[in-house]
């Protein structure tokens, strides 16, 4: 019974259709794989790239950052004229020696448009405001990209809580200048002070924020 199972097996070895089946299967088991191979590669590949992108954005945002002045003169000024009016018009009753002292301490800010006498010493200003203001411009580029060709999805938890932390700050900071822009338009000076000094906090929040996340990227997956 033995041998006559052995010689059947032998016969199915070495049968054709036998030898035929399994070079196929084993041909189609070896192409799934190298496809996963190829597959897997274009993903690190894909990873690796969008990984390097963002990195870049991040430091070149974090050098403009750096970089930036701030609005510090303009807030002191702003302040200034608050404590003379709190809605920091465009009209001010001053003495004339509070006047000169204002113009020689913020001459790069404020013009005397015209002037009315109230009483000895005393005037009321038309004035006009000259503000520079100074604003970033932050990227978004290479993160948003990343997020279309969905390369996210493929990095690890922490790496993306990072990202997503930061691009999302960096979002609220952009709004926020709108919002100076905005005021500046309208000349709404006492909603400008309060941007101002919103967004000079954001701006230190965003950089430990960029900071701490350029370490994060590092073991990015």
């Amino acid at each position: 019974m033995n041998l006559n199972i052995k010689s059947k097996l032998n016969k199915l070895y070495k049968s054709s259709w036998f030898i035929t089946l399994f070079a196929t299967t084993l041909g189609v088991l070896l192409a799934f794989y190298l496809n996963n191979l190829s597959e897997r590669a274009k993903i690190d590949s894909r990873k690796e790239i969008s990984i390097k992108s963002i990195n870049d954005e991040l430091i070149n945002n974090k050098s403009a950052l750096l970089d930036s002045k701030d609005n510090d003169s303009l807030i002191e000024f702003l302040n200034t004229i608050k404590t003379i009016d709190s809605s920091i018009p465009n009209e001010l009753t001053l003495s004339v020696n509070t006047m000169t002292e204002l113009k020689n301490s913020y001459f790069n800010f404020i013009k005397i448009v015209d002037s009315t006498i109230i009483r000895d010493h005393l005037y009321k200003y038309n004035v006009s405001f000259k503000f520079e203001l100074k604003l970033n411009d932050l990227r978004s580029i290479a993160w948003e990209t990343s997020k279309i060709s969905d390369v996210i999805s493929e990095l690890d938890y922490d790496c993306v809580q990072a990202l997503v932390r930061i691009y999302s700050l960096q979002e609220i900071y952009s709004n926020e200048q709108q919002k100076i822009l905005n005021h500046f338009v309208n000349a709404d000076h006492k909603k400008l002070l309060s941007e101002l000094l919103i967004i000079r906090q954001l701006k230190m929040q965003l950089l430990n924020s960029i900071i701490e996340g350029l370490e994060q990227i590092k073991s990015c997956k």
